[in-house]
C-alpha cells in the first residue's frame, strides 16, 4: 500500500504499533517459556505506549501538514497480519518477532527520511526505529 500523505504515514505508524501489540500479547499468552514471555509482554506494553506517541504526534500536527504528500513510501500489509497463523511454537514466535521488528525499523527509518523536512515528526519516526532495533537485540538475546 502506499502512503502519499503525511496523515497516512501516520495513521499506518498506528495501526502497525497497535497490530504489534497484539501480535507480542497473544505470543506471550502461548509460550511455555518464562523469560520469552516476560520479554514479550515488555513489548506488549511498550508497544502499547508507542501507539500513544504517534497517536500523539498525529493530534499535535492537525493542521495542513497531514494532507502534505509524500512520495515513494510503501507500507506493508504483511506487517499488519504478523501473528495471525501463530501457534505454540516459541521458535517461530520468535522468528516472527524478529521480522516484525527489523520491518518495522525500516518501515520508521524510510518514513523518516520522506519527512525530513518536519523534523519534529522526522525525530519521533527515528526515535521509534531506534526502539524497534533495541527490541530486536533483547529478542535476539533470547536465542531462538
Amino acid at each position: 500500500m502506499e502512503l502519499v500523505t503525511v496523515g497516512a504515514v501516520l495513521t499506518y505508524a498506528i495501526r502497525l504499533e497497535g497490530h504489534s501489540a497484539a501480535f507480542y500479547e497473544q505470543a506471550a499468552s502461548l509460550t511455555g517459556d518464562r523469560p520469552t514471555r516476560e520479554v514479550f509482554l515488555s513489548l506488549f506494553e511498550e508497544k502499547g505506549k508507542r501507539q500513544k506517541v504517534v497517536e500523539r504526534s498525529r493530534r499535535e500536527f492537525v493542521n495542513e501538514m497531514l494532507l502534505e504528500p509524500i512520495e515513494g513510501l510503501e507500507g506493508s500489509d504483511s506487517l499488519l497480519e504478523t501473528g495471525q497463523s501463530l501457534g505454540q511454537d516459541r521458535s517461530a514466535a520468535l522468528r516472527l518477532a524478529k521480522g516484525l521488528e527489523e520491518r518495522s525499523q525500516e518501515q520508521y527509518r524510510d518514513a523518516a527520511a520522506k519527512i525530513s523536512h518536519l523534523p519534529q515528526l522526522a525525530r519521533v519516526f527515528r526515535k521509534l526505529g531506534e526502539g524497534n532495533a533495541a527490541y530486536r537485540s533483547s529478542l535476539d538475546a533470547l536465542g531462538e
